[in-house]
This record gives C-alpha cells, structure tokens and sequence, in this order.
C-alpha cells in the first residue's frame, strides 16, 4: 500500500504566498542590505591605502549614506504591509545598524566598531525619514521606493 504525500493545507500555502509577496516587497533593502554588509566587513586590507577623497572622517559620510539609504528602501515596503512605515524603517535600520556594529566588533580583527560609526547610522535614518517625508510621499517617484 503506498502512501501518498501529503498536500499542503490551505493555511500553509495561504502563509508561503504571503511570504513570498512580503519578501518582494522587500527585494531593495534586503539587495541594499547585503551591499551594506560587505563594506562594513571588508577587511582593511583591501581597503586604499590612499583615500579616493581626501576628506575628514570620510567614513563616517560613507556610514550615514549607507544606513540613509537602507532606511530610505525601508518605509514603502512597510506602508504596503499596512504597518507603521516610519516607525519601523527607522527599528529596523537602527537595530540593523547597532547589530552590524556588534558584529564587526566580534568578528572583525582589522576593522573596529565605533560607537561615532553607530551615530553616523542613526543620523542617516533619520535623515532619510526626513527627506522621505518631504521629497518622496505623493510624488510621482514613490513607487521608485
């Protein structure tokens, strides 16, 4: 006698279709985040010698775009899912940032965390809600985001 497999129930296949949905809205940041991911833990020695720029606490701009834009790829897919778009770009980027420094600090024996790094970050998301809130709600490009 032979068993035959066992077909999803309706509420499991109700769950994958949701989450596959979710995480397309979510395609950009989860891209930008990967991208954040790997500059934040190149190894110092393959970063130049020379600066590009020669430019005071270069790194610290690097950090607030990074984490600016992270944010800023953050609040639509939220307003989609009907949850508070702000607020939880801003969680989300916050405690990404604070973890990825934490990270960085355990695991990184060329690169060191900095808690000016982590203010960086956080003046980035800010500032993203800021200019997502004023350049970007309602206007044509929105869905760009």
């Amino acid at each position: 006698m032979q068993v035959s497999p066992r077909k999803p129930t309706f509420a499991f296949q109700s769950w994958t279709q949701n989450m596959a949905k979710t995480l397309l809205y979510f395609w950009k940041p989860i891209l930008w985040l990967i991208i954040t991911c790997y500059a934040l833990f190149i190894p110092a020695t393959r970063l130049p010698v020379e600066p590009f720029l020669i430019i005071p606490h270069f790194d610290k701009i690097v950090h607030f775009g990074l984490f600016f834009t992270l944010c800023l790829f953050l609040v639509r897919p939220f307003k989609k899912l009907e949850m508070k778009g702000y607020l939880m770009a801003a969680l989300t980027s916050i405690l990404l940032s604070g973890l990825l420094e934490f990270i960085q600090h355990l695991l990184s024996s060329t690169r060191q965390s900095d808690i000016f790094d982590f203010l960086a970050n956080t003046t980035g998301v800010l500032s993203a809600l800021l200019f997502f809130r004023l350049f970007v709600v309602n206007r044509k490009w929105e869905p760009l985001f």
